[in-house]
């Protein structure tokens, strides 16, 4: 999964996003609100982790942006603005959940997660697909009692390859989705994951390449 994080105190940017990188997130960081809405305008995200208090542009200002242009991607909102009207406001507005400062960085995670899993329609951080179990939390994918180990890249190509089922997916849309902007990564590269994840995976999975197009995982 691919995150934005808009945040103006750069510790508490930064802290959030070793924390979550830790874990297995992609994620992107900003630090003034035009320079965040500018990479929402030109690429794409799975949540949002907002503050308010944004040089450039207010936070509110960004939701409804988001809102009016029928975006439905997550929103998660920290901020200072801890009065009860500032937080009705930030949710009636469009964000989805809201958490005041101070916070610990693991009820941060938390969070996300279950907005992550809501956004996907899914009750628990498993997976199945064919005989396959992929945990979204753990970054894990099992067959069976049998753990099969793959790389953190072919882990998160495998993820998006299945949250896109049935879809045609291009190397720059994958590559996009599972790098950062400070990530050097060269498309071509795409080729010998895929590669790999079919010689892992055998005939546990079904994915197919079309020809100029992308891939299709079904």
């Amino acid at each position: 999964m691919k995150l934005l994080i808009l945040e103006d105190n750069e510790t508490l940017a930064d802290g959030m996003y070793k924390k979550l990188k830790e874990i297995g997130f992609i994620a992107d960081v900003f630090y003034e609100g035009d320079e965040g809405l500018f990479a929402l305008e030109t690429s794409t995200y799975d949540l949002l982790i907002l503050d308010l208090g944004l040089p450039g542009i207010d936070g509110i200002d960004i939701i409804k942006k988001l809102r009016s242009s029928q975006q439905n991607l997550p929103i998660l909102v920290i901020s200072a603005r801890d009065r009860l009207d500032q937080r009705i406001l930030g949710l009636d507005t469009g964000a989805d959940d809201y958490i005041c400062k101070p916070f610990e960085l693991d009820e941060v995670v938390a969070r996300v997660q279950a907005l992550l899993r809501r956004s996907n329609n899914q009750t628990s951080n498993s997976i199945k697909y064919n005989d396959l179990e992929f945990n979204s939390q753990t970054l894990s994918l099992t067959r069976g009692e049998e753990k099969i180990e793959l790389s953190k890249r072919e882990l998160t190509i495998f993820e998006y390859l299945l949250q896109n089922l049935n879809a045609i997916v291009s190397k720059e849309n994958i590559v996009e989705h599972i790098t950062s902007i400070d990530d050097e990564f060269n498309p071509t590269a795409v080729e010998t994951y895929v590669s790999r994840l079919r010689k892992k995976l055998g005939n546990s999975i079904n994915l197919k390449t079309v020809r100029g197009l992308g891939y299709m995982m079904s």
